[in-house]
């Protein structure tokens, strides 16, 4: 009896280990993974309209080429010497409002520009500067007196 359960078990594992011809072949890869500095931004200075009195005509602020007072500046740190895009908020979408809006409360900032314009290069310590301006509309001739004050976003991306 034990002979005979040796011999199946022999049996049955010969069976296994052979599957007939073998045809192909196999090969090796290797994963990799590069991890790059995290790109952050972070603001320096607002942007700045100044005053106006009902009925000014728009006004815009030049995104310039250095920080000056009025524009909107914003340090940015990431990989060395790595090409960056810089997304600005589209026309129409950003308003300053005094309280909680509504008619006259309410000024519209539009033609976001930035310096430099679209895509930076991060010099080899990882770090650029950002500067933007925009146009304000027009002040409305019953437009309330007061503070407005509103919110933007700047986004960089590798």
């Amino acid at each position: 009896m034990k002979i005979q359960l040796i011999s199946a078990a022999l049996f049955i594992f010969s069976l296994k280990s052979y599957a007939g011809p073998h045809f192909g072949d196999a090969a090796t890869a290797s994963a990799t993974q590069r991890i790059v500095h995290r790109l952050q931004i972070s603001k320096v200075s607002d942007l700045h309209f100044g005053e106006a009195s009902p009925g000014d005509g728009p006004l815009t602020i030049s995104p310039g080429i250095s920080e000056n007072g009025e524009n909107a500046s914003f340090e940015i740190h990431g990989e060395p010497n790595r090409l960056i895009q810089i997304l600005l908020p589209p026309d129409n979408s950003i308003k300053m409002i005094q309280g909680s809006g509504g008619q006259d409360k309410e000024i519209i900032i539009k033609e976001f520009l930035s310096f430099p314009s679209r895509k930076a290069i991060l010099d080899g310590n990882g770090r650029a500067m950002i500067f933007v301006g925009a146009k304000r509309d027009a002040i409305s001739a019953k437009q309330n007196a007061g503070d407005y004050a509103g919110q933007f976003v700047i986004t960089v991306i590798y």
